[in-house]
């Protein structure tokens, strides 16, 4: 009878041991399934493109208070470079436009050097992926003034340009804290995928131990019915 329990407690350690085995293994492939693109995922997410929370605003969005329509995506980086240092050209451009108008509007001109000195000290406050932007979206605008209709109220120039300005660094600001906030989710994200690597190691090892304990447990029944065979043959 000891015998025969014996052997139905190793059956039963037998199918327990596979059993969980079994789901030790499903549950590292999960946890490896998961933690391997959850890891990838958290590598290599970029900058924010500040250049597309740019608005074309130009002088009627001004007057209204009014956001232009969105902004367009960045260029490759060596057009970007080139662009970049033609930027002088058009602050000088818009230097000039602004300069005519004011000398329309008030009969005085302001010094040409001075204002491209003030809107140059502006584009060096803002990121670099903005600075041609900038470049074109102040070209734009100083050509709006020229162009506005005569006898159209005067346009305060300093409170356009720091309003134009502004657009800016609001846009810069918000690139900003969209790459914090990426920051913040890879970071967490790598801590996850750590975790579910780690758990999945740990249950792998688990089921390494389970299968040597099966092992051993299948050695030894079949240690058990060697001498039982060896006597059979001594009686034959």
């Amino acid at each position: 009878m000891l015998n025969k329990l014996e052997a139905l407690y190793l059956n039963i350690l037998r199918v327990v041991i596979i059993v969980l085995a079994t789901v030790l293994l499903a549950v590292a492939a999960i946890g490896a399934v998961v933690a391997g693109p959850m890891l990838l995922s958290s590598f290599g997410g970029g900058e924010a493109d500040a250049a597309r929370l740019v608005r074309n605003d130009r002088l009627n969005d001004y007057l209204n208070r009014n956001s232009g329509s969105p902004g367009v995506a960045t260029q490759d980086q060596a057009a970007l470079e080139d662009r970049t240092r033609d930027a002088d050209r058009r602050f000088k451009e818009a230097a000039a436009n602004i300069v005519r108008y004011v000398k329309a509007k008030t009969g005085m001109a302001p010094p040409e050097a001075g204002v491209i000195d003030y809107i140059q000290t502006l584009s060096d406050r803002l990121p670099a992926s903005l600075q041609d932007r900038y470049a074109d979206s102040l070209l734009s605008l100083s050509k709006d003034l020229v162009q506005a209709p005569t006898g159209t109220t005067p346009v305060d120039v300093d409170q356009l340009i720091q309003w134009h300005f502004d657009q800016f660094s609001a846009a810069a600001e918000t690139a900003m804290q969209q790459d914090a906030t990426r920051a913040i989710e890879e970071q967490a994200r790598r801590q996850t995928a750590v975790l579910a690597g780690t758990a999945a190691a740990g249950f792998f090892m688990m089921f390494l131990l389970l299968v040597f304990v099966f092992v051993l447990v299948k050695i030894e029944r079949n240690l058990r019915r060697l001498p039982v065979a060896v006597e059979r043959q001594a009686e034959a």
